[in-house]
């Protein structure tokens, strides 16, 4: 096998173990059926699992940059599988007696299963980037991709599982393949070794700007130009998930079926890969401008539609702002190797990350509230999502090489 073909075979791997990471997602369709089997329960105590679970993603993913990093890939990929696997399994095995049942919850498919999709997302991350030196926003995207129309793929899966064998059952199969899976796919997984050839560092526009910097995590904390960035980051991801999260409900609002919503989580992956190919050929910084001008058109859109309750319009917003909020994702992903170094890479991506435990509190409560506020209609929102296309336009301006 050539060089060339293995690496676009560990790229494939890489990928495909992303698209199961998704499964993390399929919560948004579990929790219905959760609110079935425990009426008991408010929308608030099965909400707070996200929020668990993202804080407890993000944790996994410092973990994996800090604590594991000293271990190879594919220990890092077994560690997780084992935890995915334990909280599924332990989700199926959920008490009759409705508090036990919240808190064992919030331990498995929380905790466990967040933990573990953290760590996994940054060693495939991490892992796969360096064998990309020419195309690493492509490779980025590609591999984010994955995870977005994983998210759809496997909860439409869960939904189908759910009708037919019950939700226990769903859990375990969900249990065996994710440890079957990262088991199988793990040993794929690893850093380029010394005798490995790959293609030049591009010397495009994206690939240039660091100037050979190589920062370690606390020489990047002590950047403004981070926290800069961060900040872009968070109001960029909070501003997604003000419509994501309730993108269903949003089109079923304006006269759509629900099932149209689906299609932003379409358009979140696709905008993934196409951010991420923009990184390469235009450079981070005309990217960033390029996903605040989506989001702001997004804004925009979504506002004059929903004021003039023209569904189409709202959909046409919905979809714009499911490209901008996958492109998000992206340039993080892409950046932090770009500006900060690939040494520390694991480390680096991991900190800026901790941005989604903000954003995944204040996007859905921020929406909640304002929803609430305007007597349930979405005019507000869609208000607040022109407001941070504007704040992040203007923080744009003032992040620059570190």
């Amino acid at each position: 096998m050539t060089k060339e073909i293995d690496r676009y075979l560990r790229g494939g791997v890489g990928i495909l173990l992303m698209l199961f990471l998704g499964a993390m997602y399929a919560w948004s369709y579990f929790k219905v059926a959760l609110g079935a089997h425990y009426p008991n329960w408010s929308q608030t105590q099965i909400t707070l699992n996200f929020t668990i679970m993202m804080s407890c993603f993000c944790t996994g993913g410092l973990l994996a940059g800090s604590v594991l990093s000293r271990l190879p890939k594919r220990v890092q990929l077994t560690i997780a599988a084992l935890l995915i696997s334990a909280g599924f399994l332990g989700a199926s095995l959920l008490p009759t007696e409705t508090d036990m049942a919240l808190l064992q919850l919030y331990l498995c498919y929380g905790v466990l299963n967040g933990l573990g999709t953290g760590i996994a997302y940054n060693a495939v991350l991490s892992g796969i980037q360096p064998w990309f030196p020419d195309c690493p926003g492509l490779i980025s995207g590609a591999l984010l991709m994955g995870m977005g129309l994983g998210a759809l793929i496997l909860g439409n899966a869960a939904s189908v599982l759910v009708d037919a064998f019950g939700l226990a059952m769903t859990f375990r199969v969900f249990a065996v393949a994710m440890l079957v899976i990262l088991m199988a796919c793990a040993p794929v997984i690893r850093l380029p070794k010394e005798g490995d050839k790959l293609p030049t560092a591009q010397t495009a526009k994206s690939a240039a700007g660091a100037d050979g910097l190589e920062l370690t995590t606390a020489q990047m904390l002590r950047r403004p130009t981070f926290w800069l960035y961060f900040l872009w980051n968070l109001c960029m991801s909070a501003g997604g998930m003000l419509v994501i999260n309730s993108a269903s409900s949003i089109t079923v609002y304006y006269g759509l079926a629900a099932v149209v919503g689906l299609v932003v989580s379409v358009f979140n992956g696709l905008g993934r890969l196409a951010i991420g190919t923009s990184m390469d050929r235009l450079g981070w910084k005309r990217t960033m401008f390029l996903n605040n001008g989506i989001l702001i058109a997004a804004g925009l859109l979504l506002l004059l539609g929903g004021n003039r309750q023209l569904g189409m319009v709202v959909l046409t917003g919905m979809l714009l702002m499911g490209i901008c909020y996958g492109g998000g994702v992206t340039i993080s992903a892409a950046l932090i190797r770009q500006l900060y170094g690939s040494r520390n890479y694991a480390s680096n991506f991991s900190v800026c990350n901790l941005c989604t435990i903000p954003a995944s509190i204040l996007g859905p409560m921020l929406s909640a509230a304002l929803q609430d506020a305007s007597g349930g209609g979405y005019d507000s929102t869609f208000l607040m999502v022109l407001v941070l296309g504007g704040i992040t336009l203007l923080i744009n301006f003032g992040i620059r090489k570190p």
